[in-house]
C-alpha cells in the first residue's frame, strides 16, 4: 500500500493545483477562524477546481453542526476532520488526537484517526508511540513532517496517510512549491 498524502491549510488555488498535480490524495481546508490558515467555504471551493483525483477535507475545531453542514455544501467537501467534539454529518470523518508524551485514548466513532502535535506547530512527536496503536482504524500522522523527514515518518509509523501543513510552507497558508516538489520526490524514491 502506498501512503497517501494530505496537504492541509490550503488557501490559494495555485497551491491546490500543484498539490493535485504532484499526487496529493487529500486537500485540507481549515474552517477554524482562529487558525492562520483559515479559509472561508466560498474561497475553498475555488481551490482545486472540479478535479476528481483528490478529496476535499474540511477541518473544524468544536464547530456547531449547522456551520459544518453549511461548509460541506458550499465548499463541496468529501470528508471532515474534527478537532474536539464529534458531529455526525454523514461524511467520512477524521477524528484528530493530540499526542504528547503518551498515546491518547483513541476511542472514536470516526472512520479515521489523526495523530498530531496540534495546531500546525511544525513539531514532531515520538513516532515510536504508534507501535502501541492497535490499528483498529486507518490513521493519518501529522506534526513536523517535512520533505527532509517524510521517508523516516512513513517507515516509523506505517500510516494510511501523512498530513502536512507547515512542513511545506513559506508562511502559514502560503505553500512553498519547491518543498512540495521535494516532498513528493522523496516519497517516490
Amino acid at each position: 500500500m502506498t501512503t497517501k498524502v494530505k496537504i492541509c491549510g490550503i488557501t490559494r488555488p495555485e497551491d491546490a493545483e500543484l498539490a493535485i498535480a504532484l499526487g496529493a490524495a487529500y486537500l485540507g481546508f481549515i474552517f477554524a477562524p482562529s487558525s492562520p490558515r483559515f479559509i472561508t467555504p466560498e474561497r475553498a471551493v475555488e481551490c482545486g477546481g472540479n478535479a476528481s483525483a483528490f478529496q476535499r477535507v474540511g477541518v473544524f475545531r468544536n464547530a456547531p453542526a449547522e456551520e459544518i453542514l453549511r461548509s460541506i455544501e458550499v465548499a463541496k467537501l468529501d470528508m471532515i476532520q474534527l478537532h474536539g467534539t464529534l458531529v455526525d454529518v454523514n461524511l467520512p470523518t477524521i477524528h484528530a488526537f493530540k499526542v504528547e508524551d503518551t498515546l491518547p485514548d483513541t476511542s472514536s466513532t470516526a472512520d479515521y484517526i489523526l495523530f498530531d502535535t496540534g495546531g500546525g506547530t511544525g513539531r514532531t512527536f515520538d513516532w515510536s508511540l504508534l507501535a502501541a496503536y492497535p490499528r483498529t482504524k486507518p490513521f493519518f500522522v501529522a506534526g513536523g513532517i517535512t520533505p527532509d523527514n517524510i521517508t523516516r515518518a512513513i517507515a516509523a509509523t506505517r500510516p494510511f496517510a501523512i498530513d502536512l501543513a507547515s512542513g511545506v510552507e513559506r508562511a502559514p497558508g502560503i505553500k512553498d512549491h519547491d518543498k512540495m516538489k521535494r516532498l513528493f520526490e522523496a516519497i517516490q524514491r
